[in-house]
């Protein structure tokens, strides 16, 4: 029976772990490039006679939101697998939130100030004037015919091998080491939406939440169960 009140209070711990999954999403289903938060579900255990059990285990969804032009010069979405580097003093961090600018110093930076990687290091755009900028579609950056630099875009083999690391961007898990990108490509002017489908989660929402009341449920006569047998057994 001990066993039993702990599956149910394992499926709950699960539950939990998707309710907080999916209410991320939410607050996030307006942010640029955004990606969701994804957890498994699967039958199984003493909980799921009743109410089902729901692995604990959370993963991102890479798959590709859409691209919402603005024509802002600034504005910089990648088609494909890829992900921007940001440099910071606690090593790189991992971003499709390409809404960019350029700072005091004339860096290209990102809306957190964090310094937007080059391939040879920190991008300079020193006259300030990002109207006139061009960026290609490989990534180089243009002022007219001149050449500014070249944005370091990267690819990750599979989505486990990143992690949510805050403010919409990512970090290398277990010391997985990212590509040059080969199958992403850069759109100046646009913006990339976030991938959460909000209706899907909100259903996602209310059977999350039915299935934590009704596994509640099972666990509190579970327990009176037990407590009615130690009465009985203690006379």
């Amino acid at each position: 029976m001990i066993d039993s009140t702990q599956s149910y209070a394992s499926a709950q711990d699960a539950l939990t772990k998707q309710y907080q999954a999916i209410t991320q999403n939410l607050a996030n289903a307006g942010t640029v490039g955004y990606k969701r938060i994804q957890c498994e579900v699967q039958a199984g255990g003493a909980g799921a006679k009743s109410s089902g059990s729901v692995a604990g285990k959370l993963s991102l969804d890479l798959t590709q939101g859409h691209l919402v032009q603005t024509g802002r010069a600034l504005d910089l979405a990648l088609n494909g697998p890829g992900f921007f580097v940001l440099e910071t003093p606690k090593g790189n961090l991992y971003t499709r939130h390409g809404v960019f600018q350029v700072n005091a110093q004339g860096q290209l930076v990102d809306s957190s100030g964090r310094t937007v990687a080059g391939e040879s290091g920190p991008l300079i755009l020193s006259n300030g004037a990002s109207e006139s900028l061009n960026v290609t579609a490989d990534g180089r950056i243009f002022a007219g015919k001149q050449e500014l630099g070249k944005l370091r875009v990267v690819e990750f083999e599979k989505a486990p091998d990143m992690e949510p690391a805050g403010q919409c961007t990512y970090q290398a898990r277990d010391k997985a080491t990212p590509a040059a990108a080969v199958k992403t490509t850069v759109q100046q002017g646009f913006q990339e939406a976030s991938n959460v489908n909000v209706v899907d989660e909100l259903v996602g929402l209310i059977t999350v939440s039915r299935l934590y009341e009704a596994n509640a449920k099972s666990l509190r006569s579970q327990d009176d169960r037990y407590k009615n047998l130690l009465q009985v057994a203690m006379g």
